[in-house]
């Protein structure tokens, strides 16, 4: 790709590398990173996170940043970015800071991919049988990032809608942006119900709820529908399986766990029925879109469902009831009616609300807009002046304090 340092420019900073074949949410950024050089933007990324195999080629500027050094100053000045994205609230903390004080400028985008502060707080609710508490410490952070950067994009809208009502954060800092999808399968354009067989689950394990999922269906769902669907089998995809997920592996019952997939849509399109019984997590659900996208009827739960589609849009009753769960999936697997009728529920879902040419202009436009009148923007943002003024010099007296220690360390 070119390198027209005369274009625009949009730096990314990233926990980790982008792995879209391993992560939803890696494959969400590239798809804001493409919407981004359609719209004329030169992409640069870069992270503190060690390269891996498994990252995208993506043809853009890569760079290997450092946290808690000044080296970090001059290469974004010299840089000078106009628009800067954060992946991650605590990318923002790491940071912000220094890119508020050496490109005053740039147009800052926080990406949250989910509301980590809602996911975090299911979790803690599951765990311990106690209501749901959103206050907690990792909120404050969460929120303090949102409220310091011009613009969040949130990938649901149950959570732009919470973080209105309950953290009192206005709509013009907020955007929502779903999962973006340039061609809706048609029906009839993917394997039909006779052409497949078993029933699939796919998702990362280095994240808390496809973990808990599978341990949700090996010890609660599987032996059910195990015993409904005699002989068939279900197998588990996922990048970084460790052995705590390893240990579920049991031919004998018809449970596998597989690993990574280079290709999710080629993989899910051999399977007649996708599982995704999830109890907690937040945003969007990559593994449902996958298994939309791949024409294979996806059964899953409320917290599944949340933000993705209206609950009578999926044809089935939704539940968190790990035996209804498994008759609603054995029905799917062996009903022809019920399996098209599930199928085309999501192609439906799909074209109503992630068609990509609407709202990756309304995000540019939302972007321009700022930009145009970026003073005004910031004036507005009376909270988050004060907290950049108290919340990120802390940050910055501590990243300039561990990076003092560790010159002294090395002398």
């Amino acid at each position: 790709m070119s390198r027209d340092t005369h274009r625009k420019c949009a730096l990314l900073i990233a926990k980790q590398w982008p792995e879209p074949a391993s992560t939803a949410a890696g494959r969400r950024t590239l798809d804001i990173l493409d919407l981004l050089a359609e719209a004329g933007y030169r992409i640069e990324i870069a992270s503190p996170a060690q390269p891996t195999p498994f990252q995208a080629k993506t043809g853009y500027g890569e760079h290997q940043i450092k946290v808690n050094e000044s080296s970090f100053d001059d290469w974004v000045r010299a840089l000078d970015p106009s628009l800067v994205i954060y992946d991650r609230f605590m990318v923002e903390e790491q940071f912000g800071w220094r890119v508020r004080e050496q490109c005053p400028g740039a147009v800052t985008l926080l990406d949250t991919s989910d509301f980590h502060s809602l996911r975090d707080a299911r979790h803690q609710a599951l765990k311990s049988g106690q209501p749901l508490n959103l206050f907690q410490p990792v909120a404050e952070r969460e929120v303090a990032a949102i409220a310091r950067c011009d613009l969040t994009i949130m990938i649901s809208q149950v959570e732009v809608d919470l973080l209105k009502q309950h953290f009192c954060l206005p709509d013009w800092q907020l955007h929502y942006l779903p999962f973006l999808v340039k061609e809706i399968p048609a029906p009839g354009s993917t394997p039909g119900f006779g052409e497949r067989q078993n029933l699939a689950m796919i998702g990362g394990f280095k994240h808390a709820p496809n973990r808990d999922a599978v341990v949700w269906l090996a010890e609660a769902i599987w032996p059910k529908l195990r015993a409904l669907l005699p002989g068939v089998e279900c197998h588990v995809y996922g990048a970084y399986a460790d052995h705590a997920m390893q240990r579920f592996h049991n031919p004998k019952q018809g449970l596998r766990i597989i690993g990574r997939t280079d290709d999710a849509l080629a993989t899910l399109s051999r399977y007649r029925v996708n599982l995704a019984p999830l109890r907690f997590g937040a945003g969007q659900k990559g593994k449902v879109l996958d298994g939309w996208l791949s024409g294979t009827p996806t059964i899953t739960t409320p917290i599944g469902a949340e933000s993705m589609a209206e609950a009578e849009a999926w044809g089935y009753p939704l539940t968190d009831d790990a035996g209804q769960l498994a008759e609603i999936a054995a029905q799917v697997y062996r009903n022809e009616a019920d399996w098209t009728t599930v199928r085309d529920a999501s192609l439906s879902a799909l074209a109503s609300g992630f068609s990509y040419r609407p709202h990756a202009e309304a995000l540019i436009e939302r972007l321009d807009s700022i930009a145009r009148d970026l003073d005004t923007h910031r004036n507005r943002n009376i909270w988050g002046r004060i907290l950049r003024r108290t919340e990120h010099r802390a940050e910055e007296f501590m990243s300039r304090w561990i990076e003092a220690k560790n010159k002294l360390a090395g002398s």
